[in-house]
């Protein structure tokens, strides 16, 4: 069933309901599907007129202290959007004709408004997720999170290896998150970051959400950000994880019932044991979206292509206004891989170099590839 259509140069994006997805379709199959011509279709673009998701920060206030956290949240006061100012920028994104909108943090259910805000973004056409660690949960809370697509709590390993990435929080409290999410009927996963301390304990976590019945694991690679770039030489995955990856998530796609999914900025990992890139291209498994389909927010209502990136400017409620033309997109939207290993490989149309974070980061240099490339460090 459709939820949403929005027109692009190339045909349209259609949202679904029931199976929730996003579906890009030409030109010929909008009109067979009964929807008018659409003056875009006559102006070709670089770009989505909008992006399909954006990543919303409500607070950076958190209880815990991860090490890997890329928001370096705080358990101190710090700047962050009246809930009149995050409702103006929800209504900006609405009236752009965005999808989703993942609700994070910091921990988001420390505002007292997220429930509301969540809420109010349904009213307005909006998908709203959200990503929690657990620890203010409650089931009174969990009954209200329904209001949400999907609910993932943060888990990065089973029982006592909990703490063995984020160094702080209690594994009983995020097992309790989402016992309550369950039994409230949430639509519920897990986000689990990956690092080289907890690589060989990922099948834990993705068996115990099989257990919970879970609907899906999204994997995200530790990243150069915030508080987690001081942690990264330790965290970060060794070559040896890195081409062991991908063979790790077929096995465990074919061993356990929930959906698994990654970032981004994975998708080396995956182009390395060259699959199948007509399924990739089904699945959206694709690099960098920052700028075009991705955009990020941050707790004080300023913006960036990618939520990660450690540049922001500006205030979401202006964004119509800067989407097509602003520097920080065309940076992303314009990105320049030349190394001649990648322009060689038959995925670097989907790859695209890998992710420009690790690049800036490990390399110094935004437009060369990523580093941690499989395939770059084979030589």
């Amino acid at each position: 069933m459709e939820s949403r259509v929005r027109y692009e140069s190339f045909g349209g994006i259609i949202g679904l309901t029931e199976p929730p997805a996003l579906v890009f379709v030409d030109q010929q199959y909008m009109r067979e599907l009964g929807h008018d011509e659409s003056p875009l279709w006559q102006r070709p673009r670089s770009h989505l007129t909008a992006p399909t998701e954006v990543h919303f920060n409500l607070t950076r206030r958190c209880m815990l202290s991860c090490r890997h956290c890329t928001s370096s949240a705080t358990s101190h006061e710090a700047a962050e959007m009246t809930g009149a100012q995050a409702r103006e920028g929800i209504d900006a994104l609405a009236a752009m004709g965005v999808f989703h909108i993942a609700f994070g943090g910091g921990e988001l259910f420390l505002r007292d408004d997220a429930i509301e805000l969540a809420r109010h973004a349904r009213q307005r056409g909006l998908v709203p997720n959200a990503t929690t660690n657990g620890h203010r949960m409650s089931e009174a809370l969990a009954r209200q999170c329904r209001v949400f697509g999907q609910v993932n709590v943060s888990v990065d390993g089973v029982g006592d290896s909990y703490g063995l990435v984020r160094g702080s929080g209690d594994f009983a409290h995020a097992d309790q998150a989402l016992r309550w999410l369950t039994g409230a009927g949430v639509c519920t996963g897990i986000n689990c970051v990956v690092s080289r301390l907890n690589f060989d304990r990922i099948e834990e976590v993705v068996a115990y959400a099989d257990r919970l019945g879970l609907k899906e694991v999204l994997l995200l690679r530790i990243k150069p950000s915030g508080r987690a770039t001081r942690a990264y030489p330790s965290l970060a995955l060794t070559a040896e994880q890195g081409r062991a990856f991908y063979p790790m998530l077929k096995k465990l796609a074919k061993r356990y019932r929930p959906t698994l999914q990654i970032d981004c900025s994975l998708v080396p990992h995956i182009c390395a044991h060259r699959p199948s890139k007509k399924a990739m291209q089904a699945l959206g498994v694709e690099g960098c979206g920052g700028g075009d389909m991705l955009l990020g927010v941050n707790a004080d209502g300023a913006m960036n292509a990618c939520s990660h990136y450690p540049q922001w400017f500006g205030q979401v409620s202006a964004l119509a206004e800067v989407w097509d033309d602003h520097a920080h997109f065309r940076q992303f939207r314009e990105r320049k891989v030349t190394d001649p290993r990648c322009q060689a490989c038959g995925y670097f149309s989907l790859c695209r170099g890998g992710c420009p974070l690790f690049s800036e980061f490990l390399a110094g240099d935004f437009h060369a590839p990523d580093p941690e490339c499989p395939v770059l460090l084979a030589g």
